[in-house]
């Protein structure tokens, strides 16, 4: 799946019902959350690797951010496990998971899965992920054999957003009563860190501008918002609306971005959601790279400047790293979570995310209580 025009989500409103994440500081999403705003963050020095694979042959390190300390939490800490436990966590939110009794607690609602994934011509992108996935999934007891299904959305950085909008018109469809969203890649593999390494790409002492690769996983659960009423779950959050856009001068060129893609994702969001005023809350996918800091000067002016006085940015990367096809979905639930807190229940946060490739992709989640008063 690929990111074309701007446009916004299918008819009837979509809820977000639960969220779950899986980082280096924080084996929930509350743990997450609260880290990154108190600015805690699990950082480490890694020795590189040379062109013979030794660590240390070239000298030098690079920084990384590690969920390995909770591996004796989650049972254990590659991709697939933390995506489980994220994904787990969503559903235990959503009222749709009771660990007392596996057995017995799914499942009164078909579920699909949308899963973020790196880019098709990524290096370390595994063919077999979503099998993966759906069989660790159903062998966990989180998710029915009957019915069950995996999109697979390669896109890496805008993928969760993708995700999402494939989502909302499953769920308009009636093909599903539930869908559960998130995202999962490995930057800290030998292989990808290899093609960050090759492309000068990884934040070391030789290059301050590179990114920190992260370790995490996030995963929402939307569905109708009638069908979350019928079964009696919160709506923590209404899928507003969602843009698209592609950027002609790619991230890594030599060209600067002229931010072309972005505007249009953007603005195509703002237009068909909530009221700008409303939104409080900006989530980028900024990692330090030098070439994203540009675009975003650029469309922040272009766009933003609508927004009311106060409004926040948030940069998660420059907390948990950069967790590449998971990243987007982390800035949803942390846009959900952002939307619940927001004094009086009228609240908005708008994501945003970019693709090396070209893509760009924003959604906009507001309060499903449009007429409170923050």
């Amino acid at each position: 799946m690929t990111a074309s025009e701007a446009r916004t989500p299918p008819r009837g409103p979509v809820a977000v019902t639960g969220f779950g994440a899986v980082t280096a500081v924080g084996a929930s999403a509350a743990q997450t959350s609260t880290s990154i705003r108190a600015g805690i963050r699990r950082v480490v020095e890694r020795p590189l690797a040379g062109a013979g694979g030794d660590p240390g042959e070239e000298g030098g390190v690079y920084l990384a951010s590690s969920a390995e300390a909770l591996a004796a939490v989650l049972g254990g800490a590659r991709p697939r496990d933390l995506a489980l436990a994220a994904a787990r966590e969503a559903l235990w939110h959503a009222g749709l998971y009771e660990p007392r009794d596996v057995e017995a607690a799914y499942r009164r609602v078909a579920v699909a899965a949308f899963l973020a994934l790196p880019a098709e011509d990524a290096p370390w992108a595994d063919p077999s992920s979503p099998t993966a996935f759906l069989e660790a999934a159903l062998s966990a007891r989180l998710l029915d054999r009957a019915g069950t299904k995996v999109v697979a959305v390669r896109a890496g950085h805008v993928a969760g957003i993708l995700a999402l909008e494939a989502a909302a018109a499953s769920l308009a469809a009636g093909e599903a009563d539930v869908a559960l969203v998130g995202g999962m890649d490995d930057l800290l593999g030998p292989v990808a860190l290899a093609e960050l390494g090759r492309k000068s790409k990884l934040r070391t002492d030789r290059a301050p501008g590179g990114l920190i690769p992260g370790e995490g996983s996030a995963f929402l659960v939307v569905e109708r918002l009638d069908g979350a009423a019928r079964r009696g779950a919160s709506a923590r959050a209404v899928v507003a609306a969602t843009g698209r856009g592609r950027e002609p001068v790619p991230l890594d060129g030599p060209e600067p971005s002229r931010g072309e893609g972005a505007t249009k994702a953007l603005q195509a969001a703002l237009a068909g959601g909530a009221p700008v005023g409303r939104v409080a809350d900006v989530f980028a996918d900024l990692n330090g790279e030098r070439n994203r800091d540009l675009e975003w000067a650029l469309v922040e002016t272009r766009v933003l400047s609508a927004l009311p006085a106060g409004w926040k940015r948030h940069v998660a990367a420059s907390i948990v790293g950069d967790l590449g096809a998971a990243s987007a979905g982390l800035n949803l639930v942390l846009a959900a979570e952002a939307v619940g807190r927001a004094r009086g229940g009228g609240g908005a946060a708008l994501v945003c995310a970019a693709s090396d490739r070209g893509e760009r992709a924003a959604a906009l989640l507001a309060s499903p209580r449009p007429g409170a008063k923050g």
